[in-house]
């Protein structure tokens, strides 16, 4: 089995290697423990402190002060047909950045659909795009790892014909039936009768639905979920600006933890220089009590 491999990297001075370090290690930890076992795609994500020094093969996720857009500007493919991401270095970065991993792992090119009954009435079947994070993309819906704030993701029974109790539909649980949009979500899909594809969207009071149009040869250089992004980009931008106060309680609770997790690490830290001192001492004393033995 193929390992993914994924580079973090931080191209802007607001993000220290120290901060890039505890998040590569908060990713690392839930894609080989929480996202690995429900999507079967393992990975490893490790931090580097240039672009220069990623090895060859690796997918970047590149952290910068400016992308061109609020938050993430989605998974791209490169010159040579290769995936990376661009992560704006906003509050919260880390939530972000996970979304765009998790994303990148269950569907490198953007291109992967899976066929389901639409929540649009008056459709039929239709072909979803495979976006993990959307649906319950929003920071109200994010966890901790490692005290650093990460995504939630939705499992392949996301895409179940019916609900059934019992079965897990998000990581978090926050989903509570298949293909549910919670607030500040959004699901994309094409229906094949009129070759459309159309977005149901979280951003408001209620879930309203959009005709993203058809995709087309002119379209054709990019991915369906750069394409899909690009379209609704003005609509998650207002949305996100609206939605200021909900997504800073999130993540000042988030930092909260954070805090917390970070006093303890700072405990132990304490305790390890404590014994690692104490250890080298009883070393010099018994290097001390065989010298004046003559041994």
């Amino acid at each position: 089995m193929f390992v993914q491999e994924v580079a973090l990297v931080s191209e802007t001075t607001r993000v220290k290697t120290r901060e890039l370090m505890r998040v590569g290690a908060a990713l690392q930890k839930q894609a080989a423990r929480d996202f690995e076992p429900i999507w079967s795609v393992p990975a490893t994500i490790d931090v580097f402190e240039r672009l220069e020094d990623v090895p060859i093969g690796y997918w970047p996720v590149i952290i910068r002060d400016d992308i061109g857009f609020q938050g993430a500007a989605g998974t791209h493919l490169d010159q040579d047909g290769q995936p990376f991401a661009l992560v704006q270095a906003d509050e919260p970065w880390s939530l972000t950045a996970s979304h765009e991993v998790l994303e990148m792992l269950a569907d490198p090119f953007g291109n992967r659909v899976i066929a389901g009954d639409s929540i649009m009435p008056g459709q039929g079947q239709v072909e979803y795009l495979v976006e993990v994070c959307d649906p319950s993309e929003a920071a109200e819906f994010a966890y901790s790892v490692n005290g650093i704030l990460v995504s939630d993701f939705y499992c392949p029974s996301f895409f179940d014909p019916l609900a059934v109790a019992g079965v897990r539909y998000s990581f978090v649980g926050a989903i509570k039936g298949p293909r549910q949009v919670l607030s500040g979500g959004y699901l994309s899909w094409h229906n094949p009768v009129d070759d459309h594809w159309y977005q149901a969207r979280f951003f408001g009071p209620k879930l309203t639905f959009h005709d993203l149009g058809k995709f087309d040869d002119e379209s054709s250089a990019m991915s369906l979920r750069e394409w899909v992004d690009q379209r609704s980009y003005d609509a998650r931008r207002a949305y996100t600006g609206s939605a200021v106060t909900i997504q800073k309680t999130a993540v000042q609770a988030a930092r909260d933890r954070g805090q917390l997790y970070a006093k303890s690490t700072r405990s132990r830290a304490r305790r390890w220089r404590t014994y690692t001192k104490k250890l080298l001492g009883r070393r010099q004393q018994a290097q001390g009590a065989r010298k004046r033995s003559g041994r």
